[in-house]
């Protein structure tokens, strides 16, 4: 049995040398030679990182991604004009870029201005950038694991960061504009001091952007790379090519692309290069051999079946698929890869490889003799025989092949694709772990899937590695697991709302990818995502979908004469709903590529903020009944966009049923307002309904509780979240008592 004078000693000493470890990081720091660990494994951590991610973190910082260790004092370091960002060497030209975007980032938040210059004398109102002397050479492509670490320190003398790449360099400056806070009483800016030390947790912290379905142009794709630089996030992955579009041009087959809605080879380039300046980089999807038919417009020689074809306009698993058995098909193919990856720089090129529907090769003489002559047996024999020849070709090209997990889907090992392949799974985590358990990397995007418009809270928890399956994995499988991609699928998604389909939920995501497992607070996260979201449109990065909220739902007001009175109350109405995504909207077989995502579901934000904060309140705040009450009148403000004779033609243009919804509204303001009268036991004499003297409390409860599920799923394609914080006063309503 120990004695307490024995565990009193120990005690002691664990925690002298963790002070030890943190002075002697400290005093190297101080003499400007901070470096972070290089790792080729990212799970083979040495004792220094295991110390500081094992230790939780005890912070107030709106940081998101929050960093991996931060340590906040009381004070902070009051910000003035002419704020300067400099650097103890000259810069390289990605840092003189990246520089003059934070500084015009923190201007357009705090008004004051902001200059650089060489110069690293003490000063508080500074940034002072310290690194290693090869940095102002670097200006290169970005690499699949290169060190992102940083650290950040702020003291009343001034502020440090300190890194040994340029990427780290510029994750710590996306860290910095973020700890910038506002004193409204004063209207001065401030930060928090603090001692942050910094690096992912996966190195593929991707969003997939899917142009096909719906063109994206470039002014999309420069706002989307200027976001996620804030966010972290290093891969932009681009699904150029599938039924309803191919979207890069190209000189050898010069009737691929669109004759509209297409990226020049020169777009390419720059978007390459604009992602390289923020540390990014570009993965090309062409998807093969399904999703094939906007190919076979132009090239019907490649499809199974003779053509003509169109560029489809429906969405979903399509029949038309290339015919891996003509030798022509690799001719074409291989001259095609030879032009595309010399576009794009990055190693890594992905050939989609999913949802090969397969009718007409089960149907046709000529290939199923194919598949016998070379004992294919089936269509997954046959994939998997064009996916061998795929990955050969792409090497010789100097590519590593990138597949959605069904280019496993061989049915003997001869088949199987090289081990360098790195695998996206998209459909299960079953998927997922049994292609980690196969010896092949693998990327994750089960359960980061945005189109399908899931709350924040659904993504956070979608992790590469739950700590349940972590038995599962020996320490070499762990670091075949690379991290993972967001999806962003673009059936119901146009340039104009694809925004708001993306923020800030990605953002929940991108902490998931870049931030300890241990960071977990979904009410946190919450709080840093909203205001994130704010702060990416006040730095004016591009994303619109705050800034066109309102003009999008004021489309939806027909007449010119009204739109300034109804405004106000369709705003209301529509700050307190949630769109479906893409399960609901696909079942209802009306959309297409011809049919305008113009409707009040397309202005909405996926996930209501006010609804978030009322969540939040405690039971008895007394805002509640000043905001029911809002809801339970702003119907008859609203009903003079009802009142028209051509209802009909409004009711097409507005896509779902506003009128429901404001009539639904107006309902569950009133149960508000009868919740928060229980316990006085008073009655609104206007309200014939409040049935609560005379009904026995628990069927009063229970026809309350059965109203406001009605009303939240009523109408098709929406959610009315209000119902959310007023099911919470019911469900609470004992404490009334």
């Amino acid at each position: 049995m120990f004695r307490p004078v024995f565990l009193f000693k120990i005690l002691v000493l664990s925690l002298i040398v963790n002070f030890v470890l943190v002075v002697y990081f400290l005093l190297q720091s101080s003499r400007h030679n901070f470096r972070l660990a290089n790792r080729n494994d990212y799970y083979e951590i040495n004792d220094y990182y295991s110390f500081y991610e094992n230790n939780p973190i005890s912070t107030n910082i709106k940081v998101i991604p929050m960093p991996m260790f931060v340590t906040i004092e009381q004070s902070t370091l009051l910000l003035s004009n002419n704020f300067h960002i400099v650097s103890n060497r000259k810069l390289s030209k990605d840092l003189r870029l990246a520089v003059r975007r934070y500084s015009k980032y923190i201007s357009l938040l705090t008004g004051i201005s902001v200059d650089s210059k060489q110069d690293v004398s003490p000063a508080n109102n500074k940034l002072i950038i310290d690194y290693s002397t090869s940095l102002s050479k670097e200006d290169k492509y970005p690499t699949l694991g290169e060190d992102e670490s940083y650290r950040l320190n702020i003291t009343k003398t001034g502020s440090y960061l300190y890194a040994s790449s340029s990427t780290g360099i510029i994750r710590g400056l996306s860290t910095f504009v973020q700890l910038i806070e506002r004193n409204t009483s004063s209207d001065t800016f401030y930060i928090p001091l603090v001692n942050i030390i910094d690096r992912p947790r996966f190195m593929w912290r991707g969003l997939l952007l899917d142009v096909s379905r719906h063109w994206m142009p470039v002014t999309v794709i420069e706002r989307t790379l200027n976001a996620m630089e804030l966010s972290k996030l290093n891969v932009l992955h681009l699904h150029l090519s599938d039924d309803q579009g191919f979207r890069v041009e190209s000189i050898e087959y010069n009737l691929l692309h669109d004759r509209k809605d297409f990226f020049t080879q020169k777009d390419i380039q720059h978007l390459v290069e604009y992602a390289r300046q923020r540390r990014i980089r570009i993965i090309p999807e062409f998807d093969i051999p399904g999703h094939t038919t906007s190919w076979f417009v132009g090239y019907p020689e490649l499809a199974t079946e003779p053509g003509p074809y169109q560029v489809e306009t429906r969405w979903g698993m399509m029949k038309p698929t290339m015919d891996p058995t003509k030798e022509n098909t690799y001719i074409f193919l291989d001259k095609f890869f030879k032009e595309m990856t010399g576009l794009f720089p990055d190693p890594y090129f992905h050939i989609g490889g999913d949802e090969v529907e397969g009718s007409q090769w089960t149907q046709s003489v000529t290939i199923q003799r194919f598949i016998n002559e070379h004992q294919l047996e089936n269509k997954n024999g046959l994939q998997a025989y064009f996916n061998k020849r795929i990955q050969k070709m792409l090497k010789k090209y100097g590519k590593i092949m990138i597949g959605w997990e069904e280019v496993l889907d061989e049915i003997h090992e001869n088949l199987t694709i090289d081990k360098d392949a790195i695998i996206q799974a998209w459909k299960s985590r079953k998927a997922f772990i049994q292609t980690i358990s196969k010896g092949y990397k693998s990327l994750l995007s089960t359960g980061y899937y945005l189109d399908h418009l899931s709350l924040s809270s659904y993504h956070y928890k979608a992790d590469p590695i739950l700590n349940d399956e972590l038995w599962l994995f020996n320490q070499k499988q762990l670091s075949q697991i690379l991290g993972g991609e967001a999806c962003m699928w673009a059936e119901y998604a146009t340039q104009n709302t694809v925004d708001s389909r993306i923020w800030p939920r990605l953002l929940a995501i991108a902490e998931r990818f870049w931030s300890p497992s241990s960071i977990t607070n979904e009410n946190f996260l919450y709080e840093r995502m909203f205001r994130m979201n704010h702060l990416l449109d006040k730095m004016q990065t591009g994303i619109t979908h705050i800034s066109s909220y309102k003009t999008q739902l004021q489309n939806l007001i027909i007449d010119p004469n009204k739109k300034l009175d109804l405004l106000r109350p369709l705003v209301i109405l529509a700050d307190v709903c949630e769109p479906y995504g893409f399960e609901q909207r696909s079942q209802s077989g009306k959309y297409s590529s011809n049919v305008s995502l113009t409707t009040f579901t397309d202005a909405l934000q996926p996930e209501s903020e006010l609804i978030w904060k009322l969540e939040k309140l405690p039971i008895n705040d007394i805002k509640y009944r000043d905001i029911f009450q809002t809801w339970s009148l702003n119907h008859l403000r609203l009903r003079k966009l009802f009142d028209n004779m051509d209802i009909d033609k409004n009711k097409q243009i507005w896509g779902q049923d506003i009128e429901q919804l404001s009539q639904n509204l107006a309902e569950t303001g009133r149960i508000g307002l009868r919740i928060l009268d229980y316990g006085t036991k008073r009655i609104l004499h206007h309200d014939k309904n409040n049935t609560m003297n005379s009904w026995p409390l628990l069927h009063w409860l229970g026809h309350h509780n059965n109203l406001l599920n009605q009303f939240e799923n009523q109408v098709y394609e929406v959610r009315l979240a209000a119902v959310r914080p007023v099911r919470r006063l019911l469900n609470s309503i004992q404490t009334f008592v």
